[in-house]
C-alpha cells in the first residue's frame, strides 16, 4: 500500500458507556490506554473510535484508511468525520500508520498489543485456518497460522518491535519456513497490515507500552 495512505488504527481498550441514571442514554464513553482513562464525551466521537477498528466483513480487503473509515462513519450518520479523526488523533487515541514508513518503526517500538477472546485451534471445515471467538460460538476470527501465532504470543513482548522480532525467531526455527517469515522487518510489515482483521473482531487492542505509559504517569505536569 502507499506509504500516502497510512492505516488508520485506534488505541486503547473500550471500556464501555457510562450511564449516570438507569434508562438515560450515556453521559461518556471510557477507553483505557496506558495508566489514563480518556473519555469519549460525543456520541459521534465515540462511533468513530469504534469504527476506527474496522469492518468484520472488510478486514483483510480493504486497507482501513482514513477515506475507508470516514466513508464508514458518514455512511453511519457522523458529520464531519474528518475533523473528528483529527481530533482523536490530537489526543493519542488513533494513530495513522503506513507500514514500511520511519513513521511505522517508531510507532512499533512505542505499542504493543494485548490479546483479547479465545483461541479455538484449526477448523475442521477449513484447512489451514485457526479461529478465534468464544467457545461454544461460531469462531470470530478465521486467520491463517502467522496471524494465529501473533495474536497467540505477540502479548508477552514489550512493544510491537520486539514482537516481530520474536516471532521471526520462531519461525527461523522451522526448517521449512519461507524467507519473509524469519525477516523482523517483514514481520512487524505483516503484522501490522493484518491488525484490522484481529482489531475488528475486538480479538486484540493496542497499547502504549509500558515504558511509555510508565514515563507519562510520572512526568511532572505540564505548566
Amino acid at each position: 500500500m502507499p506509504a500516502e495512505e497510512p492505516l488508520v488504527l485506534p488505541l486503547g481498550h473500550a471500556m464501555g458507556p457510562f450511564h449516570q441514571r438507569r434508562g438515560e442514554p450515556p453521559a461518556y464513553w471510557v477507553v483505557r490506554l496506558g495508566w489514563d482513562s480518556p473519555l469519549l464525551t460525543e456520541p459521534a466521537t465515540a462511533e468513530l473510535w469504534a469504527l476506527a477498528h474496522g469492518l468484520p466483513d472488510q478486514a483483510g480487503r480493504t486497507p482501513w484508511t482514513r477515506r475507508e473509515l470516514c466513508r464508514a462513519a458518514a455512511e453511519a450518520g457522523v458529520e464531519d468525520p474528518d475533523t473528528a479523526l483529527d481530533a482523536l488523533v490530537d489526543r493519542g487515541l488513533v494513530a495513522e500508520v503506513a507500514p514500511g514508513t520511519p513513521e511505522a518503526a517508531d510507532f512499533a517500538a512505542t505499542h504493543r498489543v494485548q490479546s483479547l477472546l479465545l483461541g479455538l485451534g484449526e477448523l475442521p471445515d477449513r484447512r489451514g485456518l485457526d479461529g478465534i471467538g468464544l467457545l461454544g460460538m461460531p469462531p470470530l476470527a478465521r486467520v491463517p497460522l502467522g496471524t494465529y501465532e501473533f495474536w497467540q504470543w505477540g502479548h508477552l513482548w514489550p512493544t510491537l518491535t520486539e514482537a516481530a522480532a520474536g516471532l521471526a525467531e520462531m519461525a527461523a526455527q522451522s526448517p521449512e519456513h519461507a524467507p519473509e517469515e524469519a525477516d523482523p522487518a517483514q514481520v512487524l510489515d505483516r503484522v501490522l497490515r493484518e491488525l484490522h482483521v484481529l482489531l475488528s473482531v475486538r480479538a486484540v487492542y493496542l497499547d502504549r507500552s509500558l515504558a511509555i505509559a510508565d514515563a507519562e504517569r510520572t512526568a511532572p505536569p505540564a505548566c
